[in-house]
């Protein structure tokens, strides 16, 4: 299965490769995906893949498209 990794907001500078893809052969959960995309989990605010909110653990059983937001400050 394939998972397209979109960065936002800052993450997009923080990894210039915009669109990360990586290739698995079994049900994975994000924050393995993450580890593997040399993804600090700690620059992730909150994760969506299609229209749900998902946290670290969520299992990945299908082909899927996971959109990683940043942590935003301001006062």
């Amino acid at each position: 299965m394939k998972i397209s990794i979109k960065l936002e907001g800052y993450l997009k500078y923080k990894h210039p490769s915009n669109g990360l893809e990586l290739n698995y052969s079994k049900p994975i959960t994000i924050s393995q995906v993450l580890k593997d995309a040399k993804i600090s989990s700690a620059d992730v605010f909150f994760i969506k893949t299609g229209d749900k909110i998902v946290n670290e653990d969520y299992l990945l059983i299908k082909s899927n498209e996971v959109k990683l937001f940043p942590i935003i400050g301001g006062g």
